[in-house]
């Protein structure tokens, strides 16, 4: 008996439930169906409602996660989770889409393939182990624009970066370059307001806001322009988890010091950066193969029309990976695949390492991220709190090569977002490594204490829905 409870907390003991419900239902209609011939009309109704929807969410590509979360919905609210699930994935219109005519082989080909980038040479790249360093030189390289510089940001908000930044953006409309500036509806969303678009429409610089926060409920809403691209002439590019906003480089620190990294790459690859970006301004861009160069690296990027690239290579790498697979993000809410991945590898032997914050930004994203955690514990991958603060660097090293950009390790970075990332091998994998290891010095390992049941329910409702969070 003392076992009972633990049942509420197995997936299947309430898919008997339900089954067993549906069949005494279905029995006590057939008994005294004349006397309740119109609530029989009714739930036969809001049974048949469920069961297309059903059909229709399992003919939809996806995650097999999300479609289960999908079906609780549509199951448990038979009437609204059905208008809920049709209203939330209603698919919007193509946009963001790249496409470049070229050759490719390996990896390259299937990063053509599932979003049109290609390999690109460069002449050098450096790399930022904080947001202050990353937006110091941001700022360099606009005060040297001649025609143009494409900004696209998850969140821009007021303050002293703000001003900083638009100061630089102002010197360079004046002398004659083309300012075009990207931000999320959502994420930036009372971060700035009409009085600051205002001025950077009244100094020349065209803006567009990415999928605006509706008065009403949209599918649109739940689809986020995360993605973090600056470039400059379309010879120099920057990227990573930074965003426009002053705690990204320390000026508001609300949750300790905020970790992050970027990195920017000048020569060819920075002409395919500046491709996204218009094809994000533009709905779809093409554009001609990139040279490449005795360094190359490979940009890529995913969004909701394509398909999961960054999940699918993050997966084969941490697959094949001999040594280390090490890991910087703030929120780690993965796939039943990439979950595999990693345990398989922690079992093979494979140093598997990943710092998460130890000071969270979202409460709920943190004990998500601890349910994943304490499972793919018992396999052998060890997870870290970064003490100093909040840890938002994403940044996954495997092996010799190393993937930075604006991806978190979460299924909406995978599935949801349009979101944007380069792959670099060699030097700055080592690069990356010796910051990796700074951070891992200043962290402590996660601990698991006995969770009470109120708590193992919260995980448990959490991590079940985790794939719509």
């Amino acid at each position: 008996m003392r076992k009972f409870p633990d049942l509420f907390f197995k997936p299947n003991f309430w898919i008997i439930v339900l089954i067993a419900a549906q069949i005494a239902a279905i029995i006590f209609l057939c008994l005294y169906l004349p006397a309740f011939l119109p609530v029989t009309v009714t739930v036969a109704a809001m049974w048949f409602l469920t069961a297309a929807t059903s059909v229709v969410l399992i003919l939809r590509c996806g995650a097999s996660e999300v479609k289960c979360a999908w079906f609780i919905i549509i199951a448990t609210l038979p009437l609204a989770g059905a208008l809920i699930f049709f209203i939330a994935a209603r698919k919007p219109k193509p946009q963001g889409i790249l496409r470049i005519a070229s050759e490719e082989e390996g990896l390259a080909r299937a990063a053509n393939a599932y979003c049109g980038t290609a390999l690109a040479g460069y002449e050098n790249a450096e790399y930022f182990s904080t947001g202050t360093e990353f937006w110091n030189r941001a700022v360099q390289a606009i005060d040297s624009a001649e025609k143009s510089v494409c900004v696209e940001f998850f969140i821009i908000g007021r303050g002293q970066l703000f001003n900083r930044v638009t100061n630089a953006l102002e010197r360079a409309r004046a002398r004659g370059a083309e300012i075009k500036i990207i931000c999320d509806g959502v994420g930036s969303a009372f971060r700035i307001n009409r009085k600051d678009v205002k001025r950077l429409k009244k100094s020349g610089m065209e803006v567009k806001i990415f999928h605006r926060l509706p008065p009403f409920p949209n599918a649109n809403i739940n689809l986020r322009d995360h993605r973090k691209i600056l470039t400059v002439d379309g010879k120099v590019a920057f990227t990573g988890g930074v965003n426009l906003a002053d705690e990204y480089i320390n000026l508001d620190s609300p949750y300790g010091f905020w970790k992050d990294t970027g990195i920017l790459v000048r020569g060819e690859a920075a002409k395919v950066f500046e491709g996204m970006f218009l094809a994000m301004w533009n709905g779809r861009h093409e554009m001609p193969a990139p040279k490449r160069g005795e360094k190359n690296c490979l940009p890529f990027y995913d969004c909701p029309d394509c398909k999961t690239f960054c999940e699918d290579t993050y997966v084969s790498a941490i697959s094949s990976a001999k040594s280390r697979v090490h890991i910087l993000t703030p929120y780690f809410c993965v796939s039943e695949k990439a979950a595999a991945a990693l345990a398989f590898s922690a079992r093979r032997g494979v140093d598997v390492t990943v710092i998460i914050p130890h000071i969270p930004d979202k409460k709920y994203a943190f004990e998500v991220s601890k349910a994943f955690a304490q499972e793919l514990k018992k396999s052998g991958v060890k997870f870290f709190e970064y003490t100093p603060g909040f840890m938002h660097a994403k940044t996954v090293i495997c092996d010799d090569k190393v993937f930075l950009g604006s991806y978190n390790f979460d299924f909406r970075s995978t599935h949801y977002n349009y979101e944007c990332g380069v792959l670099f091998d060699g030097d700055m994998c080592e690069t990356v490594e010796r910051d990796f290891q700074t951070c891992l010095a200043l962290s402590t390992e996660m601990q698991h204490g006995k969770l009470s049941r109120r708590k193992r329910l919260s995980c448990f409702i959490l991590r079940l829905f985790s794939p719509l969070i």
